[in-house]
């Protein structure tokens, strides 16, 4: 081989070395966000294996619990065997439905108001009555400060519940018996307490089963992509590897061969 011919050769092997260098890089690099998103879809997965749903549980006549996701309707509507709550925003207002709202503005008084529930209510709705217009039996005047409408969407919404009692942005109170006698008339048996959401007995915590059955195939379907772009980069990399070795061989072979020409060339003209 001569020197110029020789010295090509080597520009050529040059030039495939930095050309199997720079794509080495590369395929390291996106191994690299292969491992950012392994990372990423891992922390997905544990933030759903700790979401949870906030549930209401109520009892039957024979005793038996069920759990329903919590909603402001489950909380607040008249049930038998259940405790009687209200949601207060952050006026200290008792965020009704609109169903409660419109039969409070269309009655006078208490007994206008009952008129317009099933009988065996008769006392849960006495005390919703006392929570909006105080401790009259007329319609107070000043009563509309004491409540605020909670629309049908909201009320029916488990997400929203949630969210608004995890954030603070609404409190508890809950109907509470106090000691009586013969005196004592039924609105003022009846205080209204707050309570913590996380205190509240028939409100609990489980694992959203629905969100985590969806991470858990989101996350193995994700991972065997990122497997499976992974053998391929180490593929590339072993066989670029290979090759960068075989180049560098040969680069120093037809080096060595340059050398030794230059130096007869040398020699002869010594």
């Amino acid at each position: 081989m001569g020197m110029a011919a020789g010295q090509a050769r080597l520009l050529s092997i040059t030039q495939r070395l930095n050309d199997n260098e720079l794509k080495a890089q590369s395929i390291t690099r996106a191994k690299t966000r292969l491992s950012d998103s392994m990372s990423a879809i891992g922390e997905e997965y544990i933030e759903a294996l700790n979401r949870t749903q906030l549930k209401y549980s109520t009892y039957d006549a024979e005793g038996n619990v069920s759990y329903q996701k919590l909603t402001g309707a489950l909380l607040t509507e008249y049930s038998p065997l259940k405790n009687q709550y209200v949601i207060v925003n952050a006026f200290g207002q008792a965020m009704v439905s609109e169903k409660d709202a419109s039969n409070f503005e269309n009655s006078s008084s208490l007994e206008e108001f009952l008129e317009k529930y099933d009988a065996d209510a008769k006392d849960w709705y006495t005390n919703l009555w006392y929570r909006m217009n105080g401790n009259d039996d007329s319609k107070s005047s000043a009563s509309q400060q004491s409540w605020a409408i909670l629309s049908d969407a909201d009320m029916n919404s488990s997400k929203w519940i949630q969210y608004a009692l995890q954030s603070g942005v609404v409190t508890l109170e809950q109907a509470q018996y106090t000691e009586q006698d013969e005196t004592e008339n039924s609105k003022e048996n009846i205080e209204w307490k707050s309570v913590t959401y996380t205190s509240a007995l028939d409100i609990v915590e489980e694992s959203d089963d629905t969100d985590l059955a969806k991470a858990e195939a989101e996350y193995n379907l994700a991972l065997q992509e990122i497997q499976s772009k992974d053998k391929v980069y180490d593929s590339q990399l072993k066989q670029l590897d290979t090759e960068h070795s075989a180049l560098e061989t040969e680069y120093d072979s037809v080096k060595t061969t340059v050398e030794k020409n230059m130096e007869r060339s040398f020699k002869a003209f010594s």
